[in-house]
């Protein structure tokens, strides 16, 4: 008898323990996601076209060849969780050969147009496909938030961004 007590002590106890510590967890699904934080930037990306096409940002010029890509996203949250989703990043013909010639890129958020923070350089594949789920500084107040692609070898310039699409800022969809 004695011992079906404690069991039955030390099961309620766990419970509690259980549900206390969901509560306590509950800010981190604030808004009903596992990672947390408020979404600062939901947006396409789009390959760059050389300037004046495509415009210089935070002092960094697109590339000097065209990018096409495929259906590819970034998303930005302001406690730093970044995840970048990149499909078909190419030099299309008759400039390229329609095969992405970089390795590895960096995603890099723009604040009010000065760089914050890039990710961690991840590969893209010959065929421009690439993701990533990093963390980065996010700056307290950034104001018209801008991600950039840019090859890991040479930051001087970028191939892809959320910048020539204006609609796609205001997207929040999940």
């Amino acid at each position: 008898m004695r011992t079906s007590r404690t069991i039955r002590a030390l099961t309620t106890s766990a419970a509690l323990a259980l549900a206390l510590g969901g509560f306590a967890a509950s800010p981190a699904f604030a808004d009903g996601t596992p990672h947390g934080g408020h979404i600062l930037l939901n947006a396409r990306l789009v390959g760059s076209m050389p300037a004046p096409d495509s415009p210089a940002v935070a002092g960094i010029n697109p590339g000097a060849a065209p990018w096409v890509n495929g259906p590819s996203r970034v998303r930005v949250r302001d406690n730093g969780n970044i995840t970048v989703q990149i499909r078909g990043l190419v030099i299309p013909p008759p400039r390229g050969t329609g095969v992405n010639p970089i390795a590895s890129v960096v995603a890099t958020l723009v604040c009010d147009q000065q760089v914050a923070a890039s990710t961690t350089p991840f590969a893209l594949s010959t065929a421009g496909d690439g993701s990533t789920h990093d963390v980065i500084a996010v700056p307290r107040h950034c104001d018209d938030p801008v991600v950039l692609i840019q090859p890991a070898a040479n930051r001087a310039v970028y191939i892809a961004s959320t910048t020539a699409d204006k609609r796609s800022h205001a997207e929040h969809d999940d």
